[in-house]
């Protein structure tokens, strides 16, 4: 009919569940999104499992709230998410990469008969080789070569997926960030009377104050970390570790707390009581797994130190060893961790450089960024043009995908 609005695209992100780190990405990509005439929803449920022991889930008062299902399948969960009247009409859906959603398979069916494109976003491929299932790793990496758009965390998950054999003008680069603009503001904001206050509160009293703030779980390495601590204290008397965070492991944190006075633990932490935490700081310990953790450091100006375990997520690639923060080769020995942190402790040049180093790369790494590569990569997917040839070919078999390495918590970690 003559004169018809055409109705503006829709796009719809199907997640899990939003971690209180989302919240603002969710909401800049979606007023980029309104000012291209773009419309996005996002549709999520509620942490399951280890997931929900993180203490981290956050709300959008616009999205679509749905409840997730877990399922035993062969020893195995799944999860189903009740998200497809959600998605009818949409011009794309955008999931999570993981072999455990069921709804990603029925997505990508409705694909292939000619229904709405679905992109996956994630890491490319599990890279915590300690809890890795071949067999969903074997899905996994058969199905990631389907999806009609790829978002990948950054140049490391985009390096993962081309070795799939996946398109490289398929794949956007988002560069995985926080809201660091926040989390400066509240660094900004903090007198030196809350820090002080906090000091007190905690009892700290030492001028080698040390936090370690994230998830806790088996692949963080808490367990490493404090006999590395206790190491530590002896080579450096006035040492103090404060642990911040929640998860499975975070009773091994409170018993440590309530053994040695000198340990802290708060629980988890976000905003200015975040920020006069890491005030009290030289450096930030994660010995184990570190994800967007690393972006925590760079903006408060406290140098990371961590090892070179072969399971970091693909935001290690941010972490320039000597340069922003520190890296321990002896990845098996608390013993070398706690000589590095000590030196590092003990030289103030070296300290005050990698700080330096800290604050520049806090201003590349930011969720404004992230919100505009990602926003460039959902017009992109939406002009891209489909035919039902090509779509027959993304459910084709590849011996391409078989030889790619089988290792990526299928969650977000910190």
């Amino acid at each position: 009919m003559s004169g018809q609005l055409t109705p503006a695209p829709k796009v719809v992100i199907v997640y899990r569940y939003v971690p209180h780190y989302r919240v603002r990405f969710y909401e800049l990509l979606r007023e980029k999104l309104a000012a291209h005439g773009v419309t996005l929803e996002v549709v999520y449920g509620q942490p399951l499992g280890e997931d929900a022991s993180k203490d981290d889930a956050g709300a959008l008062s616009w999205g679509c709230v749905i409840h997730n299902r877990a399922i035993r399948v062969a020893g195995r969960e799944l999860i189903w998410q009740p998200c497809l009247n959600h998605v009818a009409g949409a011009d794309l859906v955008i999931v999570e990469q993981a072999s455990r959603l069921v709804v990603n398979y029925v997505l990508l069916i409705r694909q292939a008969i000619g229904r709405q494109p679905t992109a996956f976003w994630g890491h490319g491929r599990k890279f915590q080789d300690t809890s890795a299932i071949a067999a969903s790793e074997w899905v996994k990496r058969r199905i990631s070569k389907w999806p009609a758009w790829w978002f990948a965390y950054n140049e490391t998950s985009a390096s993962v997926v081309r070795d799939l054999g996946y398109p490289s003008d398929r794949i956007t680069v988002v560069e995985n960030s926080i809201d660091t603009k926040s989390l400066a503001a509240a660094r900004d904001s903090v007198v030196a009377s809350e820090v002080e206050a906090l000091r007190d509160e905690l009892g700290l009293s030492g001028h080698n104050v040390c936090v370690y703030c994230g998830g806790m779980y088996a692949e963080k390495r808490l367990g490493f970390l404090l006999e590395a601590a206790t190491l530590l204290r002896e080579s450096v008397p006035d040492f103090e570790l404060v642990l911040a965070g929640a998860g499975t492991d975070a009773h091994l944190a409170a018993e440590a707390s309530a053994t040695h006075p000198w340990v802290k633990y708060i629980g988890t932490v976000f905003g200015r009581r975040k920020a006069a935490l890491f005030a009290t700081a030289k450096l930030h310990l994660m010995p184990g797994l570190v994800g967007l953790a690393v972006l925590d450091s760079f903006v408060m100006e406290v140098p990371l130190v961590t090892t070179a375990v072969t399971y970091h997520s693909p935001e290690i690639e941010y972490l320039s060893d000597g340069r922003n923060g520190l890296i321990v080769p002896e990845a098996s020995s608390p013993s070398a961790f706690a000589v590095a942190t000590a030196t590092l402790l003990g030289d103030d040049a070296r300290l005050e450089s990698m700080k330096t180093a800290c604050r520049a790369d806090a201003r590349r790494y930011t969720i404004e960024n992230m919100a505009e590569r990602f926003c460039g990569g959902v017009l992109s997917a939406l002009s891209y043009p489909r035919s039902s040839d090509a779509d027959a070919t993304m459910l084709a078999p590849s011996a391409a995908v078989d030889g790619d390495p089988a290792s990526q918590r299928e969650t977000e970690s910190k």
